[in-house]
């Protein structure tokens, strides 16, 4: 494998690679959009959590995953495992209910209706100290 390098010759950042996870093809494609304008990434666009393994196999790090999900759904789902051995910050965007649970967790939540400027500030945010 190459390693890309910047002008100057040292190391490039890598692309940041994003997993959404939203059945809404219109709130996915808004997704994708917002984080494009953070600059050069890759979206991993799915519908359905089955899809997940085989679409981030050959990746390394996940940057962050939008994922669909309430916070029990997600944990049964099996998900929380793979993502973190990705290093994937984890988004919830369905359950605010679970609020508290989540951010436990060190996971966020981002709250239908959500904004551009919203999931730009769940990207940046720290988790909450426990």
């Amino acid at each position: 494998m190459t390693e890309r390098v910047a002008a100057d010759g040292t190391p490039a950042a890598a692309t940041p690679v994003f997993l959404v996870l939203e059945r809404d093809a219109l709130i996915a494609t808004d997704i994708a959009g917002a984080l494009a304008m953070q600059g050069p990434c890759e979206v991993v666009q799915v519908t359905h959590p089955a899809e997940i393994p085989a679409r981030l196999n050959g990746i390394a790090h996940v940057s962050a995953a939008l994922v669909e999900m309430r916070y029990a759904e997600f944990l049964e789902s099996g998900l929380p495992e793979l993502l973190g051995s990705l290093g994937a910050r984890i988004i919830l965007t369905a359950g605010e209910v679970d609020r508290e649970k989540i951010a436990e967790r060190g996971w966020f939540l981002l709250v239908r209706p959500f904004t551009d400027t919203m999931l730009r500030r769940t990207l940046a945010a720290k988790p909450l100290a426990l």
